[in-house]
């Protein structure tokens, strides 16, 4: 059986979604420096579970991903309504005008741009998930 929200230590889960090996090694172990537990998926479909199963704080989400890409994935999360007030922040390297308008309309909360200094990424996590707390 899969472990809930309750059977996990008290530091606050992200589920960082990141097909690229050597950015996941660097945002994982980056964030778990700062004292966050990461769970990671490779594809939008294994992001999409991972959600549901494991109900993170806050979900880090590729935007370009194999099969099911990082948009459709995001779509889903929203519309799963134990995970809709979930934090999503978008980790893409689509940096056109346009593109954190559609990250944001497919649900993101946060839009960071690759390439991205590692510490912002945790300080951008550490932002949303205040944020959160204060609702």
């Amino acid at each position: 059986m899969p472990a809930g929200p309750d059977d996990r230590d008290e530091r606050r889960l992200v589920l960082l979604v990141e097909d690229n090996l050597h950015n996941r090694r660097i945002f994982s172990g980056v964030l778990q420096h700062f004292g966050f537990a990461v769970v990671e998926a490779v594809n939008g479909a294994e992001a999409v579970e991972l959600a549901r199963q494991r109900r993170p704080d806050l979900i880090l989400m590729d935007l370009s991903l194999p099969g099911l890409d990082g948009w459709a994935a995001t779509r889903q999360i929203k519309d799963t309504p134990e995970l809709a007030s979930t934090p999503i922040i978008a980790l893409t390297a689509h940096a056109m005008p346009d593109d954190e308008e559609r990250a944001r309309e497919a649900g993101c909360d946060g839009y960071l741009a690759k390439p991205i200094s590692p510490k912002k990424v945790a300080a951008e996590v550490s932002r949303l998930l205040q944020q959160k707390d204060e609702r």
